[in-house]
């Protein structure tokens, strides 16, 4: 049987949104409480914010590590496996370093970005229009490659590999799959949005929300992705 035979299924965008829903429905209680740690530790950086302006934007990569607990009850859910709460406070712990660089770096690429958009449209012209047009592809190229790193960094099946290797990983699913990931991250941008006005949602629904569609959107893209560069034993024959 050939190797395409045996791949993975392609994962489906509103299969994953479907599935993530229902899993939200049966994990409620777990997911709601890692999504209120969250939403506590974004609103605390909101007031530094209001108090301090921009300095805030120090305290921002701390949120990778309640964020990281909420991506573990997504990638364990979605991979089948037996999920407490406990399993976040986990996370919190076992990937502290990884989770804060991983912040740290998205972060700070952000802020470079955005400010390079700025400046590139306040100056106008074809060399700023051109400066302002690549920092906004920058822009939604890191948010892909955020959206798909973080359920790697936690995913179950790839506790072997470590972080940077699950980074490279998060950015050939983007190069490999542009589109389909493009739409994946439409739909996360949608859901940070309006959330973000509903303050309720984004304290206690949204980011987990956001979460299971990542990870059953791209838990299964990776897989049937590491499939054909790295065939099992046998799938080749």
């Amino acid at each position: 049987m050939a190797a395409a035979a045996r791949l993975p299924p392609s994962p489906r965008l509103f299969a994953a949104m479907r599935a993530a829903a229902v899993d939200f429905y049966y994990h409620s209680l777990r997911l709601v409480l890692a999504n209120v740690v969250w939403g506590v530790a974004f609103f605390a950086v909101l007031a530094v914010w209001a108090g301090a302006g921009p300095i805030a934007l120090l305290l921002a990569p701390l949120l990778a590590i309640p964020w990281v607990g909420v991506a573990r009850l997504a990638a364990l859910i979605a991979r089948g496996d037996e999920v407490v709460l406990s399993d976040a406070f986990g996370a919190y712990r076992r990937w502290l370093v990884p989770a804060l660089a991983a912040g740290f770096g998205f972060v700070l690429g952000g802020f470079v970005l955005l400010t390079n958009l700025a400046v590139g449209l306040h100056f106008g012209g074809v060399p700023g229009w051109s400066f302002a047009t690549l920092s906004a592809w920058g822009l939604g190229i890191a948010w892909l490659v955020a959206l798909s790193f973080w359920p790697l960094l936690v995913d179950p099946r790839r506790d072997d590999l470590d972080a940077l290797a699950k980074l490279k990983l998060a950015a050939l699913l983007v190069v490999a799959f542009p589109l389909r990931l493009a739409g994946l991250g439409l739909v996360a941008a949608v859901v940070a949005v309006v959330s973000t006005v509903a303050i309720a949602a984004i304290v206690t629904i949204s980011v987990a929300y956001v979460a299971l569609v990542s990870a059953r959107y791209v838990l299964p893209a990776a897989d049937r992705l590491e499939r054909r560069i790295v065939p099992k034993p046998g799938e080749d024959d």
